[in-house]
C-alpha cells in the first residue's frame, strides 16, 4: 500500500511539473507576443529540453540576426522531427539569412543545405506559402551556373496561385523585378495592393503589410493603401517580422515626400533615425525631403 501511495506522489509531482512548466511558457508566450522578448528569454532558457522553447529561442535569436545561434537551436529541432516543415523551413532560412549577410564564401558553403531545408519544408506541407515565397526568391537570386532557375522560381510562384493571391502576386512582382522588368513589376505590385485592400482576411503575416507598403513607397502606386499597411505593419509589429519599424518609417516618408508634404515627410523620417540614428537610407532620404 504504502508503494502505491509513492507512485501516486511521485505521478503528482511529474504532474505538477508538468503543468507548471506549461504554465511558464505560455506565460514566456505572452510575453513575447507583448514585445517583452528578453524576459520571455529567460522563462524560455529554463526549458530548454522542450521543443517550443527551443523554437521560440531560434526565433528570438532570428529577429536578433544571431544567425548562428538560430541555427544552432532549429538543428536541434530538426533532428528532434526532421520530418517538421516549419522546422526545416526556419533551418534553411536561418541558413539563409546567415548566407545572405555573411562571405561569398560563407554562401558557397551554405547553399546546398538552404536548398534541401527549404525544399523539404515545401514537399512536406503543400499548403506552407513562406517556404515557396523563399524559394522563388532563392532560385531567382541565384546565379544558373550555380543552381538558379527561372523555371524553378516560376513553379514555386504557381504554387501560391492556390493558396495566397497576395503571395502568388507579390511572388511574380519579384520575379518581374530581379529581371529588370520594372514596368510588369510594378503592375504585379499594384495588384497585389489593390486585392489586399479588398480582401483583408489574405493579409495572414503582418510583414506582408510592409512588402507591400514598401512597393507603394518604391513605385509611387496606391499611395493611400501603402500608408494604412504601413501604419499597420508598426502598430502589430513583433518577432517574427523582418524589417524594424525604422524601415517602416522610412517608407512613409518616402509616400509623404512624393505628395510634397514635407513636414509631415520629416516627423516620419525622424522617427525612424530616432529609431536607428545611423540608418544611411533615412540619412539620405531626409536630405531629399529638405530639398522640396
Amino acid at each position: 500500500m504504502l508503494t502505491n501511495f509513492k507512485y501516486l506522489i511521485g505521478f503528482f509531482y511529474l504532474f505538477s511539473g508538468i503543468s507548471m512548466a506549461q504554465t511558464s511558457l505560455n506565460s514566456a508566450e505572452k510575453m513575447l507576443k507583448n514585445g517583452e522578448i528578453q524576459k520571455a528569454r529567460e522563462v524560455f532558457l529554463q526549458y530548454e529540453d522542450e521543443p517550443k522553447s527551443i523554437e521560440y529561442l531560434g526565433d528570438i535569436a532570428s529577429f536578433e540576426k544571431n544567425w548562428d545561434e538560430a541555427i544552432e537551436y532549429y538543428e536541434t529541432l530538426v533532428e528532434m522531427d526532421s520530418e517538421n516543415a516549419m522546422y526545416n523551413f526556419k533551418l534553411g532560412g536561418a541558413m539563409g539569412m546567415k548566407a545572405y549577410y555573411g562571405s561569398k564564401f560563407q554562401a558557397a558553403l551554405l547553399l546546398g543545405d538552404i536548398k534541401e531545408y527549404l525544399k523539404k519544408a515545401a514537399k512536406l506541407d503543400p499548403t506552407h506559402k513562406e517556404v515557396r515565397r523563399a524559394l522563388v526568391e532563392l532560385y531567382m537570386q541565384l546565379p544558373g551556373i550555380i543552381g538558379g532557375s527561372k523555371t524553378i522560381a516560376e513553379s514555386y510562384a504557381s504554387d501560391l496561385d492556390r493558396l495566397n493571391e497576395v503571395d502568388a502576386l507579390l511572388a511574380d512582382a519579384y520575379i518581374y523585378k530581379t529581371q529588370e522588368y520594372r514596368d510588369l513589376a510594378k503592375k504585379k505590385y499594384e495588384e497585389a495592393i489593390r486585392t489586399a485592400a479588398n480582401q483583408p482576411e489574405l493579409l495572414s503575416r503582418n510583414y506582408l503589410k510592409y512588402e507591400l507598403g514598401e512597393a507603394a513607397a518604391i513605385y509611387e502606386i496606391r499611395l493611400k493603401e501603402g500608408k494604412k499597411l504601413l501604419e499597420e505593419y508598426i502598430e502589430n509589429f513583433g518577432y517574427q517580422d523582418l524589417k524594424s519599424p525604422a524601415w517602416a518609417y522610412l517608407r512613409l516618408a518616402q509616400i509623404e515626400r512624393i505628395q510634397n508634404n514635407q513636414k509631415e515627410a520629416l516627423a516620419y523620417i525622424e522617427k525612424s533615425l530616432n529609431i536607428d540614428p545611423d540608418f544611411d537610407k533615412a540619412l539620405i532620404e531626409k536630405q531629399k525631403i529638405r530639398r522640396l
